[in-house]
């Protein structure tokens, strides 16, 4: 019997019974709320644990880039939404040649990666599925609420195009979920200006697709919302602790890492830094430090340098030696996996097996 404290570290390790917990949670909401779940599967970029998803109850799932999109596609996924402005013709041609054989759809903010999509799809003889995407306050991607009408009727014109309906992600949110309702209602009336738009050029929107983790649980304040697009509640991070959108017992998973030098009086120096945790930083709560130690949390990881992780052990009462492995909660669990080409799972400790990070470095 191998427990997580056996492994070598840096490793990730996730526990299932978690990860059972989350999927059966959500699922739960949105059957009661009359929502498709279609989750963001950059998260994890495993299929085994998509397939999870899928047999708790989602639609389908959604990815950001095309080679992503390929490797759900090539373990039996499908209906595969690429949420990101995808341009460039040979990303467009592997899209149209999934589409032979899948459900693919594509977010699109432009009529420039709407045509290359459109002929594409021509080449392949396959039809591509579009949502117009609307920005409703993240200013990253989307036309405004207004705009979304002349765009869609635009798109829908396109051979091998069918026009889906409309998408949004309210990523600017914040707040904690018990204070969200203000910022929801600004988002579900500029969704309603968006599909007002979009119906006064006599086309209809099918889906009305949107959701973050954050907003999750909160999803059904936007009234014509149809489908939501969650990707960290599978794992959960400190990002969502920090928000109150989860607590530290719904964090499925964590980074185990080792103590390798107690030289500097209340310090410790972990063997995982930037290149085990990623450097995002800490969005909310507090925004300091880079990731969480649920079982001190009075240590605080104040650094991290390439292979080291800094620890500030001047306030704790225990006293770790070189050796001592310790698990990590990391700020952002997205960027967090994509630093590794394996997770390791577990029950109560006790090692199960382990799932390829698939997707891993796929960002064309």
């Amino acid at each position: 019997m191998t427990r997580i404290e056996d492994l070598e570290t840096p490793a990730i390790v996730v526990d299932l019974d978690i990860v059972e917990r989350n999927l059966r949670s959500l699922a739960a909401y949105a059957r009661e709320h009359g929502l498709n779940l279609r989750p963001h599967t950059k998260t994890h970029k495993v299929p085994a644990i998509a397939k999870m998803q899928i047999e708790s109850g989602c639609s389908g799932v959604t990815v950001a880039k095309t080679g992503e999109a390929e490797v759900m596609a090539q373990a039996g996924l499908d209906d595969i939404l690429v949420h990101y402005p995808v341009y460039g013709v040979e990303k467009a041609a592997r899209l149209a040649a999934l589409a032979r054989s899948r459900r693919v759809t594509v977010a699109v903010d432009s009529m420039v990666t709407a045509r290359q999509l459109s002929a594409a799809a021509v080449a392949a003889g396959a039809t591509i599925r579009l949502l117009v995407e609307a920005d409703v306050g993240m200013r990253r991607c989307g036309v405004a609420p207004k705009d979304t009408g002349a765009l869609a009727k635009a798109v829908s014109v396109l051979p091998g195009i069918h026009f889906q309906g409309l998408t949004f992600y309210p990523g600017h949110i914040w707040a904690p979920p018990s204070e969200q309702a203000p910022a929801l209602r600004q988002v579900s009336e500029q969704v309603d200006i968006a599909i007002a738009s979009i119906e006064a050029e006599g086309l209809k929107c099918e889906t009305v697709s949107g959701g973050s983790t954050p907003t999750a649980y909160n999803s059904h304040l936007v009234d014509r919302l149809t489908e939501m697009r969650p990707g960290t509640y599978v794992f959960n991070d400190r990002n969502t602790i920090g928000v109150g959108a989860c607590t530290v017992d719904d964090c499925a998973l964590r980074v185990m890492v080792t103590v390798v030098s107690t030289a500097v009086p209340g310090r410790v120096v972990v063997d995982g830094g930037t290149k085990t945790f990623a450097a995002d930083r800490w969005l909310s709560g507090e925004k300091t430090g880079f990731g969480l130690v649920p079982a001190y949390p009075d240590m605080r990881v104040e650094g991290l340098s390439e292979e080291h992780g800094h620890l500030d052990v001047s306030e704790s009462a225990k006293r770790l030696t070189i050796g001592d492995k310790l698990t990590i909660v990391p700020n952002h669990v997205c960027a967090c996996v994509n630093m590794h080409q394996q997770i390791w799972f577990h029950r109560g400790g006790v090692v199960e097996g382990s799932w390829n990070v698939a997707g891993r470095g796929l960002v064309r």
